[in-house]
């Protein structure tokens, strides 16, 4: 049955119960569902929006005014009685000098304000944005998107994108080429088409579900490299030895944290820990060096570390522990530490 929206937002605050996760688990794992999910999640996001101040459009005004003195309205000059020639002194010159300087220095120090509009989620965050173009873009938590203010859509499609994100680029008649841009210096092109990049912790990765893909990686003393994606490709990328390409790669757990859910197959806890620090920002760590060789195989839906955390406790037989952004492991039979 379908569970009502209600239920699912009380969910997106995580407050719902054992029994109600699993009522919308249930749900969500039919695919013709999954399209309310999004619509109901973009909804909630859009209720509880996080404030940001848009102080680059006050510096964009102000920076308008010292550039255009002249776009003010006349009622704020006042006329000057004409007292002869005026004879410019050097400490005139100065001062006027130390204010261009001035306004350059802040200028520069606030270029990127001024030139990028800057979406950032917090920890424990999803949220879902369309761009003007009609392209959309699902962020990750602790993740980062800039966007060009000026020529978005008719100059270029260039994105700057720290953390993980899902695309789906909407195709122009003009065939404009679509970029996202890391700062690994991979550069990801596609015309239309959905993909994911996770760029973190100078290693990047690109799952392309359908479409093509072109990828440009140039680094300092490396040869520049571009290489082809074809759907099911999976590439990574660390700084050692560059673009590693992985042909028809698992694309059924294609970007899962967006349905806030987690599977796995006989993966070892060690990567599972790794998984959780790159998707919610926290630090994982395991008292013995053992647990990380043990394996897990199932499906967890969860929509926060704590959630997942303690789910795999019970099935793993584990203690947990919370320490502020730190998740600590340990075995049943080990002494349990103080805080």
């Amino acid at each position: 049955m379908e569970p009502p929206k209600e239920l699912v937002f009380s969910y997106f605050s995580g407050n719902a119960t054992p029994v109600q996760q699993r009522v919308i688990g249930d749900w969500l794992a039919r695919p013709e569902n999954q399209e309310t999910y999004f619509a109901w999640l973009d909804e909630w996001e859009r209720r509880f929006p996080q404030y940001v101040p848009d102080t680059a459009e006050q510096l964009v005004q102000f920076q308008q005014r010292l550039e255009r003195p002249s776009a003010l309205s006349d009622q704020s000059l006042r006329p000057v009685a004409d007292k002869g020639h005026v004879r410019w002194r050097p400490g005139r010159w100065l001062v006027a000098a130390s204010i261009l300087l001035a306004c350059c220095t802040t200028g520069w120090l606030l270029r990127d304000h001024l030139l990028y509009k800057t979406i950032s989620t917090q920890t424990h965050q999803l949220r879902s944005l369309e761009l003007p173009d009609g392209s959309t873009v699902a962020l990750n938590s602790q993740s980062t998107l800039r966007i060009p203010r000026l020529g978005y859509g008719w100059l270029s499609r260039r994105v700057l994108l720290t953390g993980d994100a899902v695309f789906d680029v909407k195709h122009l008649p003009n065939d404009q080429t679509f970029v996202v841009q890391t700062a690994d210096g991979l550069a990801v092109e596609v015309l239309g088409t959905e993909f994911s990049v996770r760029s973190r912790h100078s290693r990047a990765e690109v799952v392309l579900r359908r479409g093509r893909v072109n990828l440009h990686y140039a680094a300092d003393q490396q040869p520049a490299q571009i290489l082809a994606m074809k759907p099911g490709d999976r590439v990574t990328l660390n700084e050692e030895s560059g673009l590693q390409l992985q042909a028809k790669a698992d694309t059924a757990r294609f970007a899962q944290w967006r349905y806030r859910s987690f599977s796995f197959n006989a993966t070892p806890l060690g990567d599972v820990a790794r998984q959780i620090q790159h998707v919610f920002g926290v630090t994982v760590q395991l008292t013995d060096p053992a647990l990380a060789r043990r394996t897990l195989t199932g499906t967890i839906r969860a929509g926060s570390s704590n959630e997942l955390a303690e789910a795999l406790a019970e099935l793993l037989n584990l203690r947990v522990n919370q320490r502020g952004q730190t998740l600590v492991f340990s075995s049943p039979t080990e002494p349990q530490l103080t805080q």
